[in-house]
């Protein structure tokens, strides 16, 4: 076991400086293309911020362990919103979701809608197979790409039009940007894989569930790469790409069950999974649902340097793991 926490520690460390360099060459290269933190957030960010996300619940689909590939998505996908709790609680400037574009509702609402879809697939798989995966999945990528050319064209539109940017200027950093973008993904990628396997191993030695262990330790340990590089937008003081980050990254993770689906060779993913997901799934919704409401009505209380809206997203993430653990 103490190899074992030490092969954790390890796998943080390294997370934890590569995610500082992934945040500041992601910030450098949306000021180069003019589109801006919020694009950052939403895109730049979460193609290596859930990469252990996508590699996790790839293997477990492999090794034919369902419950833990698509508890790990919804797992992450509510933790990262308790990541606003966090910072709120460690900033101490008052609610962050006052200080934030609006514009992240569009993000968070197609977020929504993935989520919501996936859960009823859940509650009523179609029992038409494309090889083995499920037809109602293959869905899935083609509403991501909607969304998400949505929302570019969205961002960009917003963006260029605010763009103050001397690129001139900036040239000669670009390719170091993205030379230190692409190596620290690759650090995320190798540390996320053993942070991942070092925490399935403790997980297992615990006797809980697949469901219970994917959707609380994997989740976190895999979560670890969004934690370190919001908190580190936050003290550049790039707030939008922070939150982008966010509801880029659960958007992203939806989109992972296809390719579970796709690599678990025992049939429709969904055919097997537990019931048990839909209370993460949901709660998933109802937490993303707070942040959003969070955006709009920008109340400036707080109450031990939570606003209410943070309080009511951890309120609901320990309601959350309360019934996954009863389940």
């Amino acid at each position: 076991m103490l190899i074992l926490w030490l092969q954790f520690l390890a796998s943080a460390i390294l997370i934890i400086a590569a995610g500082t360099k992934l945040t500041r060459s992601a910030d450098t290269i949306a000021e180069h293309t003019g589109l801006g933190a919020l694009w950052a957030g939403v895109f730049l960010l979460p193609l290596a911020t859930s990469l252990p996300e996508l590699v996790t619940s790839w293997r477990a689909a492999v090794i034919l362990a369902p419950d833990l590939s698509v508890g790990n998505v919804f797992g992450s996908n509510m933790f990262n919103v308790a990541i606003i709790a966090i910072i709120d609680l460690t900033q101490g400037r008052g609610p962050l979701l006052t200080r934030v574009s609006q514009r992240h509702v569009f993000t968070a609402a197609v977020g929504i809608m993935l989520t919501c879809y996936v859960a009823i697939i859940m509650l009523v798989p179609t029992p038409v197979t494309v090889g083995w995966v499920g037809l109602n999945t293959l869905f899935l990528p083609v509403f991501y790409v909607l969304g998400n050319w949505l929302l570019t064209r969205f961002e960009r539109r917003h963006a260029v039009e605010a763009a103050t940017i001397d690129l001139s200027a900036r040239e000669r950093s670009l390719g170091k940007a993205i030379f230190w973008f692409m190596a620290a993904a690759a650090v995320i990628i190798v540390a996320g894989i053993s942070l991942a396997d070092s925490g399935d191993a403790i997980a297992r030695e615990t006797g809980l569930g697949q469901t219970l262990v994917g959707s609380f330790f994997i989740a976190i340990t895999t979560s670890l790469p969004e934690l370190v590089t919001t908190l580190t937008a936050v003290r550049m003081g790039v707030l939008d790409m922070a939150i982008g980050n966010i509801f880029g990254a659960n958007l992203f993770n939806v989109l992972i069950i296809f390719f579970a689906d796709l690599f678990y060779t025992g049939g429709s993913i969904m055919h097997v999974i537990s019931g048990d997901h839909l209370v993460s799934a949901m709660m998933s919704v109802i937490l993303t649902s707070i942040a959003v409401a969070g955006m709009i009505y920008r109340s400036q209380r707080s109450f031990v340097r939570l606003g209410f809206d943070s309080m009511a997203i951890v309120a609901g993430y320990v309601v959350a793991m309360i019934l996954l653990f009863f389940a």
